[in-house]
């Protein structure tokens, strides 16, 4: 039996949606424009920006509008 990998599954959700990642390490993924998301466990997600926790998503397709419709986000110094 396949081991179900959540962070796999939000990774391919994200290149379906056309949403770029730079980078993953674990289940913390940073997208290109600046977001971060951590792979709490099964459909619970967690949106960051900055250290900052937008929200919990427990909807990978709703995380991804989220992130289409909010574009990159500001840079804070």
């Amino acid at each position: 039996m396949e081991s179900y990998d959540e962070t796999d599954f939000v990774i391919y959700a994200l290149a379906e949606m056309k949403i770029p990642v730079q980078y993953h390490t674990g289940k913390h993924i940073t997208l290109a424009n600046g977001y971060q998301i951590e792979v709490e466990k099964r459909d619970l997600y967690r949106l960051s920006v900055n250290d900052f926790v937008i929200s919990p998503f427990d909807d990978i397709g709703e995380l991804c509008q989220f992130i289409q419709r909010n574009g990159v986000p500001e840079q804070h110094d």
